[in-house]
């Protein structure tokens, strides 16, 4: 399609300006420089980005029909269906695609990408104390995916058992830098995550044992 999702989202935007809270919203955005969410119901998403591609290429429902409009939405990274928890994004009950966008001037916006992610980065080792981190992976576009993790190299103490870093850092563990690669499904297409970390070690004290 030769138009986009981002050009939906602004028609969206402006077409929300009769409604009353979404107006006031839109108001305080004009001197706000910072990003925000929009939270928008699936179906009026999908029929603001049907009037738009009629108007803007002439693309009715026989050009483009609904699974056809629908596949390509699903593959938009300035769209949101899913939360970090793998679950579908809901708002008030309602099943809600998300959007992140802030105003750069009258009547231009910035759209921020998602992309899928590691969910959060490995805790803080601690000498001597059995270590466990269990990393899940964050795909704005699917539910949370079944997931195989591994690293091309690792310090000895550590090791991958079931999707789970575990080891005892020793005495003489230190700091260092690992990389967690991450394979699924998407579809038929099998995806590859590359994402570096530093693994901190700490040494064993009352109070190290809370730190995140």
């Amino acid at each position: 399609m030769p138009t986009t999702a981002a050009g939906a989202v602004v028609f969206a935007l402006s077409s929300c300006r009769h409604q009353t809270q979404m107006a006031k919203k839109l108001e305080k955005l004009e001197q706000c420089t910072e990003y925000r969410t929009f939270r928008f119901r699936i179906q009026a998403f999908s029929n603001a980005y049907r009037e738009f591609i009629e108007k803007e290429a002439g693309m009715t429902e026989q050009v483009v029909s609904k699974q056809q409009l629908r596949n390509y939405l699903h593959q938009q990274k300035y769209i949101s269906r899913y939360n970090e928890d793998g679950k579908k994004a809901k708002s008030k009950g309602h099943h809600v695609w998300n959007v992140e966008a802030k105003k750069i001037s009258r009547n231009s916006w910035w759209f921020k990408e998602f992309n899928r992610r590691i969910a959060s980065p490995p805790p803080k080792a601690v000498v001597g104390v059995p270590y466990e981190w269990t990393p899940t992976i964050w795909d704005p576009q699917i539910r949370a995916p079944k997931v195989y993790f591994n690293s091309d190299w690792l310090p000895p103490w550590l090791r991958w058992e079931n999707n789970s870093l575990r080891g005892i850092p020793p005495a003489d563990a230190t700091d260092c830098n690992i990389t967690v690669t991450a394979s699924y499904y998407q579809g038929k297409e099998v995806r590859h995550l590359k994402t570096p970390f530093t693994l901190h070690v700490v040494p064993h004290s009352s109070s190290s044992m809370f730190m995140p």
